[in-house]
C-alpha cells in the first residue's frame, strides 16, 4: 500500500496540492495519508472522498479568505492584559481562536466524521493535559502501540487540533483534553501512515529557502521557531521510516501566513514533484518496500529563484 505523509507550515501546505497534482495526472496515487498542521487539511481534504478537486477548492477558500481566517482572542488578549497590570498569573493560551477555520473545514467536508474517510487517513495532535501524542484516525492502526488513537471525533475538529500551533492558536479541548499543533511531536507523520497498513510513504517535507538563518521578530515567529527546532530533530527519525522524501524548497521571505502566495506554493510543489516523477516511479514501482533507507529528492532552489 502506497502512503503518503505531509508535513505542516501553514499558509506554505499549499505546495501538498501541487504534489497531489503531480501525483494524479501521473497515476501514482496514494491509497492512505496523513498530515500534520496544514498537512493534516490537505489530507483529510483528500482522504475524505478521494478526490484531488475537494483538496482545490478547500485551498482556493483558505486563500480568499486569507488573514480573515485568523480570528483574534481579544478577550484573551484583554484577560492577559488585564493580568499582567494587577500583576497576577498570566492566563493566556493563544492569539487566534482557531473558530473560524474549523467552521471552514467543517463546511468543506459537510460535518463528516474521520471514520467516514474513504481511505485511511491520520492526524497527529498532542495532549497538553498528559503529553501524550493523540493519533486520530478513520480506523483502527493495523499496528498498536504505546500512543493513544481516537476513531471517534469531527474530521474538522482533528484539524483544528492539529493546526493549533501554540502559543499562535489556543488549543483544542475535546474529551478532558486540551490538544495542539501535532508538529510538536510529529510534523512528518511517516511511522503512523506505516501503522494504518501502507508498507512504502513517501514524506514531503516543506522548507523555506534560507529560514534557518532568520531570526524571529514577533510571538508567532517564536512560538514557529521553537516546534521547528524539536521537530527537525524529530523529523530525522521520521525521514528513516520513508520509502522517499520528497523536499519541496520554498521561496525566501515567505511563512505560515503568506495566503497571497498560495498559488506559487502550489506550482512549486507541482513542478518539484514533476522534476522528481521518475525517481519517485521508480521507489513505489518495487514489490518489495525500501524501509531500510529513505531517499530524498532535494530539488535545488537555485534555477527558480536565482540562488
Amino acid at each position: 500500500m502506497f502512503g503518503l505523509a505531509l508535513q505542516g507550515g501553514g499558509a506554505l501546505g499549499a505546495a501538498h496540492l501541487g504534489v497531489l497534482r503531480a501525483l494524479t495526472e501521473a497515476s501514482l496515487l496514494p491509497e492512505a495519508i496523513g498530515g500534520t498542521s496544514a498537512g493534516s487539511m490537505a489530507a483529510a481534504a483528500y482522504a475524505w472522498r478521494g478526490k484531488l478537486s475537494d483538496v482545490e477548492e478547500l485551498f482556493a477558500d483558505v486563500r480568499q479568505m486569507g488573514a480573515r481566517l485568523l480570528d483574534l482572542n481579544v478577550s484573551g488578549l484583554l484577560k492577559m492584559a488585564g493580568h499582567w497590570f494587577a500583576r497576577r498569573e498570566l492566563n493566556y493560551l493563544g492569539v487566534f481562536k482557531g473558530n473560524r477555520l474549523e467552521r471552514l473545514m467543517d463546511d468543506h467536508l459537510e460535518g463528516a466524521m474521520i471514520r467516514d474517510a474513504r481511505m485511511p487517513l491520520v492526524i497527529p495532535s498532542v495532549d497538553l493535559v498528559s503529553g501524550d501524542l493523540i493519533l486520530y484516525a478513520s480506523r483502527p492502526p493495523a499496528e498498536r502501540g504505546p500512543d493513544h488513537w481516537e476513531l471517534d471525533v469531527p474530521l474538522s475538529a482533528a484539524v483544528r487540533a492539529s493546526v493549533s500551533i501554540p502559543i499562535v492558536f489556543v488549543p483544542k479541548p475535546q474529551a478532558g483534553e486540551l490538544l495542539v499543533d501535532g508538529g510538536v511531536l510529529m510534523d512528518l507523520p511517516v511511522s503512523p501512515v506505516t501503522r494504518m497498513g501502507a508498507d512504502r510513504v513517501m514524506g514531503v517535507s516543506l522548507t523555506v529557502e534560507g529560514e534557518d538563518s532568520s531570526r524571529p521578530d514577533d510571538v508567532v515567529g517564536v512560538a514557529r521557531t521553537m516546534i521547528k527546532a524539536v521537530g527537525k530533530q524529530l523529523e530525522r527519525q521520521q525521514r528513516r521510516h520513508a520509502t522517499y522524501v520528497l523536499d519541496v524548497i520554498l521561496p525566501r521571505g515567505n511563512g505560515m501566513f503568506s495566503f497571497d502566495n498560495m498559488d506559487e506554493f502550489a506550482d512549486i510543489g507541482y513542478e518539484t514533484a514533476m522534476r522528481a516523477m521518475p525517481e519517485m516511479k521508480a521507489a513505489f514501482s518495487r514489490t518489495v518496500p525500501v524501509s531500510s533507507r529513505a531517499i530524498t529528492s532535494a530539488i535545488g532552489a537555485s534555477a527558480r529563484f536565482g540562488g
